[in-house]
């Protein structure tokens, strides 16, 4: 099957941005960069933390966006009317565990057998845990009927938008119910976590609140995450991308675009790999052209890059 490439748009998330107040946005992109490196290293496995707003409805405590609203952006109308269910179910009754299927459909874009478990920890948290499993459409589907006594559901769509709540049951037993697939690969949410913030925090001081309006700096910084963590970026402090090639990240031109395949869904994404930013730069007034010197800037109007507070020529 051809492979779509639906993966991280740039041009999307800045989009999604200017939507926001502009001190949401920083941890919105962070957020929405940790969960594409999720789906394009496998990490398909995962706890998310949820809690209640003032009037009754989810939202995800590291990005403050709300879960129905997340889920409508890039799913489709039978996972959003799931996730309005386990919201209202929740809420109305916290000692209840809720239950979602996913079933792999690769036409969809599904490429996993799912299963969601949704929870109220502590009497304020609601924590949400993903597990792949091995068990299909029909296997879920009679695990559900066995839960719930409800009739089965007729196929994958209706079994995505068909949530269930158990109670009496902890976690451990619900799994028992499922055989859990193989991890694909040894990459961490710890590292995730690590690579996004540090690349992040380096790309907004050099670029300050214009890195949640630039596409192309959007790029950049997630094409400079993804090379990190696949180059095995594992112990603290260590740097697999040296300044020099994250300065390239920041301000390089550009060399090629590859496609990667993404693991945790059914497409590829593009990832940009940077070189030395060469051009026209401006030294004691005079216009040289090689290799731009560190620190300097690119003037928007001329196109020239200098130092200091503002462009000599403009």
């Amino acid at each position: 099957m051809t492979k779509e490439v639906v993966g991280f748009s740039p041009e999307k998330e800045k989009k999604f941005l200017e939507r926001l107040n502009e001190g949401d946005r920083r941890r919105n992109l962070s957020q929405e960069l940790k969960t594409q490196l999720e789906e394009d290293f496998g990490m398909v496995e995962f706890t998310l933390e949820y809690r209640f707003d003032d009037e009754g409805k989810l939202f995800d405590a590291r990005s403050g966006q709300r879960a129905v609203e997340l889920t409508a952006r890039g799913g489709r109308d039978e996972e959003t009317e799931s996730i309005r269910k386990i919201e209202r179910g929740l809420r109305e009754n916290p000692e209840a565990t809720w239950i979602g299927f996913s079933p792999k459909n690769e036409k969809y874009n599904y490429p996993s057998n799912c299963v969601d478990f949704w929870r109220v920890v502590d009497n304020e948290r609601v924590v949400w845990n993903r597990i792949v499993v091995k068990e299909g459409f029909e296997d879920m589907n009679r695990v559900r009927t066995f839960l719930s006594k409800e009739p089965k559901v007729k196929d994958n769509f209706e079994i995505l938008a068909s949530p269930i709540k158990t109670s009496g049951l902890k976690l451990t037993e619900l799994f028992d119910l499922f055989r859990l697939n193989d991890v694909r690969n040894s990459c961490s949410l710890e590292l995730i976590e690590r690579v996004v913030k540090e690349y992040t925090d380096e790309f907004e001081n050099n670029f300050g609140k214009n890195l949640t309006k630039d596409s192309d700096l959007i790029f950049r910084l997630y094409s400079a995450c993804y090379r990190a963590i696949s180059n095995g970026y594992v112990s603290e402090g260590s740097e697999i991308l040296n300044r020099g090639d994250l300065k390239n990240y920041m301000y390089g031109e550009m060399q090629r675009v590859t496609q990667e395949e993404s693991f945790g869904c059914a497409v590829t994404t593009m990832i940009g790999e940077f070189g030395d930013k060469i051009g026209y730069y401006i030294v004691d007034g005079q216009v040289k052209y090689g290799e731009i010197p560190e620190g300097y800037k690119e003037c928007k109007k001329c196109g020239c890059w200098y130092s200091g507070e503002k462009c000599p020529f403009c």
